[in-house]
């Protein structure tokens, strides 16, 4: 009877575990740790950065309250020629609760560049009746805590110039600039100029900025993050989502790197 008994509860606790094995891998934790494990990346359910990353001052990471991150894949640059991160941002701020996937991933930049701040943000619009001031408050808000500059007219490239004349409208002009913010705004001038000074890089900067004007894209010590502001990567868009963002890394890194991926 004991022995009958004692088989019962082993029977139990093994289908109890199978059970629990096949529904984490209908989760999301369970989804990317697939993607990672078939593409041989490394895969933590919950982490902390390591003092680089902290001190590299990113505003959604550095300044939200009771920030929590998970499900992250770290990479080396076996794939994308520049090693990353992926993870998921819980950050409590002003604005809100954010649920946001980050994508950081590390450029090759000049000496001279390496301790340059930068920030690219879609242009806002003119306030109206309808337009959340308390919001855009609060971007600017955490730019001065971060200490970061607009640059102003004369310090954005003339590239970015030309390319808003080529929009087909003026109203679709207004809607594609970007603010640029710096901690060092005539630094971020000159490494915006010899960026856009390969025309295959001009062109391949532009076109991605135009593509995806609803990202935020910061660069900080060496580093690249972007990411959508409460916006979580679906599962089956990870990838293509990593190699969108590779795709910026390799026109913003130095030396120049092949475009192809």
């Amino acid at each position: 009877m004991q022995l009958i008994l004692t088989f019962i509860i082993l029977s139990i606790i093994t289908l109890t575990a199978v059970l629990l094995i096949m529904l984490s891998k209908n989760t999301r934790s369970g989804k990317i740790r697939q993607i990672a494990q078939k593409n041989n990346w490394q895969y933590q359910e919950f982490i902390d950065f390591s003092d680089a990353i902290k001190q590299a001052n990113f505003g959604i990471l550095n300044y939200s309250q009771n920030a929590i991150f998970r499900h992250s894949i770290q990479a080396d640059d076996t794939h994308y020629n520049l090693g990353f991160n992926t993870f998921d941002c819980r950050a409590i701020e002003p604005t809100g609760i954010h649920n946001s996937s980050m994508i950081l991933f590390n450029l090759k930049l000049n000496a001279q560049f390496h301790n340059l701040h930068l920030c690219m943000d879609r242009h806002n619009q003119e306030s109206d009746a309808f337009t959340d001031v308390s919001k855009q408050q609060a971007i600017k808000n955490q730019y001065r805590l971060q200490k970061l500059t607009a640059l102003a007219a004369h310090q954005i490239p003339k590239v970015f110039d030309s390319w808003y004349c080529k929009q087909s409208n003026e109203q679709t002009a207004s809607a594609s600039k970007i603010d640029i913010y710096a901690n060092e705004p005539a630094k971020a001038y000159r490494f915006l100029n010899e960026v856009s000074a390969v025309a295959e890089k001009e062109t391949s900067l532009m076109n991605w900025l135009l593509a995806h004007p609803h990202l935020h894209i910061e660069i900080s010590s060496g580093m690249l993050l972007v990411y959508q502001k409460n916006h979580l990567i679906q599962e089956v868009s990870l990838i293509a989502a990593i190699t969108v963002v590779a795709e910026l890394a390799k026109i913003l890194s130095q030396p120049e790197l092949k475009l192809d991926l």
